[in-house]
């Protein structure tokens, strides 16, 4: 049989040790796909914020170059004057559910890693040390069904924000910007679900 190279083995027996961890396969494979369609809506969010802001990069320096992707969902949040009523709505809408989606994906890629009975999950500046922080603290569980919540919603935000860029002519994406109302809503609960999993999962309801 034809030899692994050694960055392939390596790369192989690191998914193994994720797996014993706690992560199976299936979930691994998962928070990459979510990884993927986060990074899609993150790096068009720059754009659809260029859009909203009538900003004209061509030549210049963008704005979004001195701030992060924090600013740039308040002003996903702001809309435009240039959109209808709904459209603002929607934008709002998709701007509460990303900002509840972002702070999901931060503890799921910057948290420490807890595994406990077969299971895992991230947790996000912990005090593990009886240290004190002025950061929240925040956490990830990565049962299937969260994940697919959460790739979900990163796939309908980076609709919304292409929706918005299309043509690069706001008016003309209004009707298009106002179809995604109920499926905002929706994912709205489900972000807000995401990264209040500790306390549902303690309800005798969950």
């Amino acid at each position: 049989m034809h030899k692994l190279p050694t960055h392939t083995r390596n790369a192989l027996i690191v998914t193994e040790k994720l797996q014993k961890a706690g992560i199976p396969i299936p979930i691994q494979q998962k928070i990459g796909t979510f990884a993927v369609a986060w990074g899609l809506f993150e790096s068009n969010l720059e754009r659809a914020v260029w859009a909203l802001k009538k900003e004209n990069v061509r030549g210049n320096r963008p704005s979004t170059d001195k701030t992060s992707a924090h600013s740039w969902v308040a002003t996903l949040a702001e809309g435009s004057d240039e959109l209808s009523i709904t459209a603002n709505e929607v934008l709002n809408i998709a701007a509460i559910a990303a900002k509840d989606l972002m702070n999901y994906r931060h503890s799921l890629f910057h948290g420490y890693l807890i595994s406990l009975g077969g299971t895992a999950w991230f947790i996000r500046n912990p005090s593990l040390n009886g240290e004190k922080r002025n950061r929240k603290v925040g956490d990830a569980h990565i049962e299937e069904n969260l994940i697919d919540l959460a790739i979900d919603a990163a796939w309908l935000l980076f609709s919304v924000v292409i929706a918005i860029t299309r043509d690069n002519n706001l008016t003309t994406n209004i009707k298009e910007i106002e179809s995604f109302e109920s499926e905002v809503r929706r994912i709205k609960n489900t972000t807000n679900e995401l990264i209040n999993i500790a306390a549902l999962m303690n309800h005798e309801k969950y």
